[in-house]
């Protein structure tokens, strides 16, 4: 269906009225308040809009005008277009932007994601070097209870699964209240386009068809895990995508009869084109919704004088399958839907914005990035890469390689280029023998599976990088959690999430 107009946005990114309701007009434009310090190191401030696709920003080649706050931003910004996540779930990716470490090296035996003691986080390297530092988080796979807090001076999380229309109050209160004679780090997360998808009007179906009545229409509004194959099994309890990914092989021509194997009830019903249509509307109507608490969180950093003087960043930790396997989620595959993610870097004023950075980089670059921005070195036993000099349009030299990995139950790995992704399923990255089965395993064998279009050479070669970097990684098995409170599991589970592992 034709896209529907979005509201007049204001030169300050946000409706007024918005706006005005969230407080974030408290100072005019330009306007410093006290506790902001007007020189010094830079302010930096990361955004994290959990679950954020890149294809659906103007900026990354979006025609339908989702986005009009974020490709404004992306206007005096740099855009990173070959960004990938090192996971698809929200605690590990985050844990490797924290940490700059793969997200394996961070996972425990029953599939929950630890820092090591032994890596200093973002927050502790930032607070050496004198800044103040803060999180506005939405519960969920952040949740305190999670401990990806460490670090960090001030850490407040809201009900699980929270909008920045939840988190952003409290973040520009702590902004208007920091110490002047110390410089700021903020990091603000919203799950503003998780599922479920549906957001409050005009949103929710600005981008679907309201008179549509078919099976995609309870799927855009609960948990999309019972879409498997291209069939919804509207009885089924929960979580059968997770469950199918785990039992199944990856080769469909061999692929059992999931639901007689998990027992899910009938009926099963055909997901046609026009129910995918439906359900991915729906999520564009979250991508707006998301758009619009950006804009209003812009503004309150414009109000604040904090445009001119901070570093901001803004990242998405993974994507979002959308039917295009016949699975909705982020629960199924290392292919694009679910690992190509937003960078944009905008520095103090803009300066240097309105390009785009054609190399490939991961999120746990982020990392050194923000550590070299604060005149700070970062820990030397890091993965990470810093792109700062990307960003001041210096020499950089980009990555060659993005690596991926499922959890223990996704039992996949990936490498990216330019080019293509080659991943590998059958074996988790740290099972001891994965590096050598997959040198070993024919590349025209069902464990491989490749982007279309790469030659023969290329996957050799992206084969040989796979077992590189496998046998390079720390291994994570000592690692031990803390028992998940049974509140957060059944929260977890409420969005689709394996037990509360990943």
């Amino acid at each position: 269906m034709p896209r529907l107009p979005l509201p007049v946005f204001s030169a300050l990114y946000a409706p007024p009225l918005l706006a005005a309701c969230l407080g974030v007009m408290a100072c005019a434009p330009g306007a410093s308040p006290s506790g902001l310090a007007a020189q010094g190191p830079t302010p930096i401030v990361l955004v994290s809009l959990d679950t954020l696709r890149a294809d659906r920003l103007g900026a990354y080649g979006n025609p339908d005008g989702l986005t009009p706050n974020l490709d404004r931003f992306a206007s005096e910004a740099v855009v990173f277009d070959h960004v990938y996540s090192q996971a698809i779930h929200t605690a590990p990716s985050h844990g490797s932007v924290f940490t700059s470490r793969y997200s394996g090296e961070q996972l425990t035996a029953d599939n929950k994601t630890v820092l090591p003691a032994s890596r200093r986080t973002l927050a502790e390297v930032l607070g050496i070097y004198g800044y103040q530092t803060a999180a506005y988080v939405a519960g969920g796979d952040l949740s305190p209870e999670r401990k990806l807090d460490r670090g960090f001076e001030t850490y407040v999380s809201t009900d699980s699964f929270d909008s920045l229309y939840h988190t952003m109050p409290g973040a520009l209160e702590w902004l208007d209240n920091v110490d002047a004679a110390r410089p700021l780090f903020l990091f603000l997360h919203g799950y503003d386009l998780h599922s479920s998808y549906v957001r409050p009007a005009p949103y929710g179906y600005l981008h679907a068809d309201m008179s549509y009545t078919g099976s995609g229409l309870q799927v855009g509004r609960s948990t999309p895990d019972r879409v498997v194959d291209g069939r919804v099994y509207p009885g089924f309890g929960g979580l059968l995508s997770s469950l199918a990914e785990v039992l199944r092989p990856r080769d469909p021509a061999n692929r059992a009869e999931v639901a007689q194997i998990l027992g899910a009830p009938d009926p099963v019903i055909p997901f046609t084109d026009a129910d995918r249509a439906h359900v991915a509307g729906v999520y564009d109507g979250a991508v707006s919704y998301a758009d619009t608490m950006f804009g209003t969180f812009m503004a309150g950093l414009s109000a604040r004088g904090l445009l001119d003087r901070a570093a901001v960043v803004v990242m998405s930790d993974h994507g979002e399958q959308l039917g295009e396997r016949g699975a909705f989620g982020h629960c199924c595959g290392l292919e694009d839907e679910e690992t190509h993610v937003v960078l944009m870097v905008r520095l103090p004023g803009g300066a240097h914005g309105g390009r785009h950075e054609p190399g490939v980089a991961e999120l746990l670059d982020v990392m050194p990035t923000l550590v070299e921005m604060a005149g700070g070195t970062p820990p030397a036993d890091i993965a990470g890469r810093s792109f700062l000099s990307a960003v001041r349009q210096e020499p950089w030299t980009p990555r060659t390689y993005a690596h991926t990995e499922g959890d223990r139950l996704l039992r996949e790995v990936s490498v990216r280029t330019v080019e293509g992704r080659l991943s590998y399923t059958g074996l988790a990255a740290n099972a001891p023998f994965t590096p050598s089965l997959i040198a070993a395993a024919r590349l025209d064998g069902p464990g491989f599976t490749a982007t279309a279009g790469l030659s023969e050479t290329q996957r050799a070669t992206m084969r040989d990088e796979l077992v590189r970097w496998l046998r390079d990684r720390d291994a994570s098995d000592g690692l031990t959690a803390a028992p998940t409170s049974d509140a957060l599991k059944q929260e977890m589970r409420a969005h689709g999430y394996f037990e509360a592992g990943p």
